[in-house]
């Protein structure tokens, strides 16, 4: 028996014992997972995609859980390519020879972890896609960037695609036993105040219940940072500056909210604007930054010197820096994958949150109570724009102030992250 097989058989451990260890199929399912199942009877791979170490294996594992259920166990065949091989057709032929099912006429569920590791892993997928609709493929990979663009290549129609994010905090809350306190929050206002400061770092699956910060500061610049720029990056583009990558990271996670003006930072690092865009993309295109722009209601159109970075996930900013004014404003931008800020002249929302024709101006205050100079700047929006309602997120109670006709919710964070800003 070969070494593949071998591998082939370890990994796949529920073919004897018929069961999936709780260690990798986690006993909580998050929501995301109801998405997964509902695509079990589509044709079309499912991918899931995201940043490092937001549970994408263990959602596999838990796939397969659920799918031992409802077929045979022989006919869900799990493989990581951490361990090196050849092509997907030979990894079929090891599998069709340690169970005796046929591949290609047999209904079976394909889970590949780790896919973009294995060379033109999309043009074989696509091949075997075509001529064997028998196969149920779901994949992954921590390198997301390589996954989404391969597939966008050579798969188009042929799969679904789910970004997992980082936990919200009701998750956190059910993950550490506290989601009771959820259904009655004016009476456990306090204690869900205290566990929204545990999860301002604690996002991460693996992170949730670690007491040391500096652990896990550590953690998310060694395990996601540092696995970007040293590994995702140099795999897919040429000429990477990874110094570059460092200090640009360092300047936008400091400052949350970095006004980008091109001409002046390439001056400052002496590099070519062509570098530095090449560069800001980069980061961009790896979900490590988020650039949002100035709102213009006419056509949306937006000044390049007018773009904010913020950090993608609002604590990979912990990695560099304690700003809490920055930070916060970077959670809320995280939560409603927030685009655009406004700013004329002198005055500034900080977010502007746009649903189809509905737009929601929203203010980020790192204090508990509010004075009415606060609120200036959402009157202001709100009349110009003939908005009736606009928003402040801060670390006080709830209240509705209403002006004439227009209304101003104060609404505290953990309120906020719950009601997920509706």
């Amino acid at each position: 028996m070969s070494e593949t097989t071998d591998t082939i058989k370890f990994l796949n451990p529920w073919w004897e014992n018929k069961k999936v260890s709780e260690e990798l199929a986690k006993p909580y399912e998050r929501k995301i997972f109801s998405k997964i199942k509902e695509l079990q009877s589509y044709r079309q791979t499912v991918i899931l995609t995201g940043l490092r170490r937001v549970g994408k294996t263990t959602l596999l594992y838990q796939t397969i859980k659920d799918l031992m259920k409802k077929i045979p166990s022989k006919n869900i065949f799990y493989f990581s390519f951490d361990k090196e091989i050849k092509s997907l057709l030979k990894l079929l032929e090891d599998y069709k020879e340690l169970t005796r099912i046929d591949y290609k006429t047999e209904k079976i569920f394909i889970l590949l972890d780790e896919i973009t590791k294995l060379n033109n892993w999309a043009g074989e997928l696509k091949l075997i896609y075509d001529s064997h609709p028998n196969i149920k493929f779901y994949i992954s990979s921590s390198s997301s960037i390589n996954l989404e663009e391969e597939a966008i290549k050579n798969l188009a129609g042929r799969y679904f695609l789910i970004n997992i994010l980082a936990l919200n905090f009701e998750e956190f809350l059910q993950i550490t036993n506290k989601h009771e306190i959820i259904n009655n929050k004016k009476l456990h206002e306090k204690e869900i105040k205290e566990e929204f400061y545990n999860y301002l770092l604690r996002s991460f699956p693996e992170t949730i219940n670690w007491k040391d910060e500096l652990m896990i500061k550590d953690y998310l610049k060694t395990t996601i940072i540092d696995k970007i720029i040293k590994s995702d990056l140099p795999e897919k583009f040429k000429n990477i500056n990874k110094d570059l990558l460092y200090t640009l990271l360092e300047l936008f996670y400091k400052e949350p909210g970095y006004y980008l003006d091109y001409d002046n930072l390439s001056k400052n690092l002496r590099i070519s604007k062509n570098t530095l865009y090449k560069h800001i993309f980069y980061l961009e295109f790896c979900y490590l930054i988020r650039i949002i722009k100035n709102y213009r209601p006419s056509t949306l159109s937006t000044s390049r010197k007018l773009r904010r970075v913020y950090p993608y996930w609002w604590n990979l900013a912990y990695c560099y820096s304690d700003n809490k004014d920055k930070i916060l404003e970077s959670l809320v931008l995280s939560q409603i994958d927030g685009k655009y800020y406004w700013r004329e002249l002198e005055k500034e929302i900080d977010i502007i949150k746009i649903e189809s024709k509905n737009i929601l101006p929203i203010e980020i205050k790192n204090k508990d109570k509010i004075e009415k100079r606060d609120l200036n700047t959402l009157m202001l929006f709100t009349n110009k724009f003939n908005i009736k309602k606009a928003l402040l997120v801060y670390l006080g109670k709830e209240e509705k102030i209403k002006i004439k006709e227009k209304t101003l919710i104060l609404m505290p964070f953990w309120n906020f992250l719950l009601n997920e800003g509706e």
